[in-house]
C-alpha cells in the first residue's frame, strides 16, 4: 500500500541507494482456470511487438515475446526442442513443431484462417520424427477456416502433454490421430462449450487403434460470463 503524506512535517533524510529496485515480473489476473483470458492478459504486459515470422534452432527460447502478422505460414517454427514462455501470436497459423522437447509455458494464440486455409494453432508436422510437447498455462484461440487449436498427425511419433489449458474454436479444439503420437495427457483442460465445428476433440483411429490417453483429469466445459471465465461439468473421458 502507497504511504499516506497528510500530517508529515518533518524533512526524513533519504539514504543513498546502492541499486535500482528490480522490476517485478508481470503475474497474470487471477482466474481458476489459470491460463491467459486474451491477447491482452496482463501477463504479456513486458512483451516486445513484433510482425516478422522466426524459426527457431535446435536449443532455442524466447521469451516475453508478441507477434502479429498474416502470411499464413507459420508464425514460429520449432526445428527442434525450443522453450516459449510469455509469448502471444496473432496470425493465420501459429507455431509448427519440428521434433525435440518443445515447452510452452503463458502462451496465447490465437490463429483465423482465411480463404481455403487449414488454420491450426499448433501443428506437429515432420513425418517419423518425434518429441514431447509439453503445453502448460496457454491458450489456443481459433476462428476462420480451421483445422484444430492443436493438431498433431501424419505419422509424427511424439508426446503431448496439457495442464491448464484452455480451447476455443475451430473445426475441433484438440484433435491428435493416432499416428500423431504415442500419448496425449490431459490435466486441467477446457473446452469453451459451443465454439468448435465439429466437436471440442477428436482422436481419430487408424488401422483400427488411438493413441494412448495416458491422463484424463479435470476436463471441463468452460464458457464466458463477460470477460470472466466460467468452468462448466465435467467431460467424461473418452
Amino acid at each position: 500500500m502507497r504511504p499516506s503524506s497528510f500530517g508529515i512535517t518533518a524533512t526524513i533524510p533519504v539514504a543513498a541507494t546502492s541499486s535500482p529496485t528490480p522490476v517485478p515480473m508481470p503475474h497474470p489476473a487471477p482466474n481458476s482456470a489459470e491460463v491467459p483470458l486474451s491477447f491482452n492478459d496482463s501477463v504479456y504486459a513486458n512483451v516486445t511487438s513484433g510482425t516478422s515470422r522466426i524459426t527457431l534452432p535446435p536449443g532455442s527460447s524466447r521469451t516475453d515475446l508478441s507477434i502479429v502478422e498474416n502470411s499464413g505460414e507459420p508464425t514460429i517454427v520449432c526445428k527442434g526442442s525450443c522453450s516459449l514462455t510469455r509469448v502471444r501470436i496473432q496470425s493465420r497459423e501459429g507455431v509448427r513443431c519440428v521434433s525435440g522437447n518443445i515447452n510452452l509455458t503463458w502462451v496465447y494464440i490465437t490463429a483465423t484462417g482465411v480463404g481455403s486455409d487449414h488454420a491450426d494453432g499448433l501443428q506437429c508436422y515432420s513425418p517419423g520424427s518425434t518429441g514431447a510437447v509439453t503445453v502448460k498455462n496457454s491458450t489456443f484461440k481459433m476462428a476462420g477456416a480451421t483445422t484444430a487449436g492443436y493438431f498433431s498427425a501424419d505419422n509424427w511419433q511424439g508426446s503431448h502433454v496439457f495442464e491448464n489449458v484452455l480451447f476455443e474454436g475451430g473445426n475441433h479444439g484438440l484433435r491428435i490421430p493416432a499416428d500423431g503420437g504415442s500419448s496425449v495427457s490431459l490435466k486441467n483442460v477446457y473446452f469453451v462449450r459451443g465454439s468448435f465445428r465439429y466437436g471440442a476433440y477428436q482422436f481419430d483411429v487408424v488401422n483400427g487403434r488411438r493413441i494412448n490417453i495416458e491422463q484424463w483429469e479435470n476436463v471441463r466445459w468452460a464458457s464466458w460470463r463477460g470477460d470472466e471465465l466460467v468452468l462448466g461439468d465435467l467431460i467424461k473421458r473418452p
